[in-house]
């Protein structure tokens, strides 16, 4: 496993990796109208070219993890104009063998050489105990609203930065 500085032209893997991360653990805590407004199918170019937009504006910073092939398995990304760590996503086969916390750890380093002293978030329901384990509070429980305008049961987090 590989991680690095994700680029704009690897913006259709991860979102490949975030819809089949949130389609393959996130169903058994949403309902499917949530797992489709979060993760729809089929991927449209719009969202691919959004995402490579915002990473080739450095206004979302990301790391991907590259199997031994330099397939993409994971990634994760902050947008440090809000102290904001979006998310984590880890393709489900290869879940639970550390991957999702190298990729924290190595954004919580990115964020300090931003000068960031904090991240902030809305957890996913099925990753609250993953963030937990990383060192991050729960603030409280509320509701994150998605691209479309779509709610979705969330856990606010917050870790301070060290």
């Amino acid at each position: 496993m590989h991680i690095e500085e994700a680029r704009p032209m690897d913006a259709e893997a991860m979102l490949r990796v975030q819809r089949a991360a949130v389609r393959g653990t996130a169903v058994a805590f949403y309902d499917a109208d949530v797992i489709e407004a979060w993760a729809p199918l089929p991927l449209r170019t719009e969202v691919i070219e959004a995402l490579a937009l915002r990473l080739a504006r450095r206004v979302e910073e990301a790391v991907v993890s590259r199997d031994r092939s330099g397939s993409i398995i994971g990634f994760g990304s902050i947008v440090p104009g809000s102290h904001e760590l979006r998310a984590v996503y880890v393709a489900p086969d290869h879940g639970r063998a550390g991957i999702g916390g190298d990729i924290l750890c190595e954004l919580e380093k990115r964020a300090l050489k931003c000068g960031l002293t904090e991240l902030t978030m809305d957890a996913s329901i099925n990753a609250e105990a993953f963030y937990l384990r990383h060192g991050f509070m729960r603030e409280g429980y509320g509701e994150h609203i998605l691209p479309g305008g779509r709610g979705m049961a969330c856990i606010h987090m917050r870790k301070r930065l060290v």
